[in-house]
């Protein structure tokens, strides 16, 4: 009987050296937050507008255990171009990879928003988005080097030529998983 309790009692306690572990990464930090683009009748210049891809890089530690992570974004438009009328969609989307070469592939989106730009005449318009990451990304995160990107785009037009301003709000990935003690 003793010894029952002994193994009952050991396995509590190796239980009990794993904690629920959560981070932030604020992705800001590494990419550039705010900027500029063209749009007038022909469209957006350049579409899609490239931002990245940077690297972000760490140590792992054999003791996290990254079960999940979740990307999110809001990014809003103004116009700086006084009395300009504009139609159409502007978007931004997220990216993750394991490598620079591969950031802006279709595969490595991990989450894109869009919206109606013609209140950009009169006020601003924000996007916004959020979604897990795929297991090939976050096996990418673990590893301690990934990259990431992102791009505008879309087809909002002007009725002349206008210059359009880009702020990320928020660009985070939220990690969860344990940690051992």
């Amino acid at each position: 009987m003793a010894r029952k309790r002994w193994v009952w009692l050991a396995a509590l306690g190796l239980a009990g050296c794993s904690v629920p572990f959560s981070y932030t990464v604020n992705v800001l930090d590494y990419l550039e937050a705010e900027g500029t683009f063209q749009v007038g009748a022909g469209g957006l210049d350049p579409n899609p507008k490239r931002l990245g891809p940077v690297e972000i890089t760490y140590t792992p530690d054999s003791r996290v255990q990254i079960s999940g992570a979740t990307l999110e974004f809001k990014v809003c438009f103004s116009s700086e171009t006084p009395g300009a009328t504009f139609q159409g969609r502007l978007g931004y989307a997220a990216y993750l990879s394991g490598n620079s070469e591969s950031v802006f592939d279709p595969a490595n989106q991990v989450v894109a928003g869009s919206g109606d730009v013609g209140p950009l005449g009169t006020g601003e318009v924000c996007v916004e988005g959020q979604k897990a990451l795929t297991p090939g990304q976050l096996q990418a995160l673990r590893s301690g080097s990934f990259f990431v990107g992102a791009q505008v785009y879309g087809d909002a037009q002007s009725d002349r030529e206008a210059t359009v301003r880009y702020r990320a709000q928020v660009f985070r990935i939220r990690l969860s998983g344990s940690a051992g003690m």
